[in-house]
């Protein structure tokens, strides 16, 4: 996670480790993950019907977040 959000960020990673917290870590890798795959989704449905057939459909969300109420049902 960390190595992924350096590379975002164009920062090192031991930086990131060093300085940030876990859940600042988390939500700023599930955000980032999100943007890039929902963008991928996006241009896997703007395409043919023929050639959506030949790709495997994208997951929309890489990281889902859940609010408590979702977690106590």
């Amino acid at each position: 996670m960390a190595h992924y959000v350096g590379k975002i960020l164009k920062q090192r990673p031991n930086v990131i480790l060093d300085t940030w917290g876990v859940a600042e870590l988390l939500i700023a890798y599930g955000q980032y993950a999100n943007e890039e795959s929902y963008g991928n989704f996006l241009e896997w449905k703007s395409l043919s019907n023929e050639t959506k057939r030949k790709v495997k459909k994208p997951r929309e969300y890489a990281v889902l977040f859940y609010t408590t109420d979702d977690l106590a049902e």
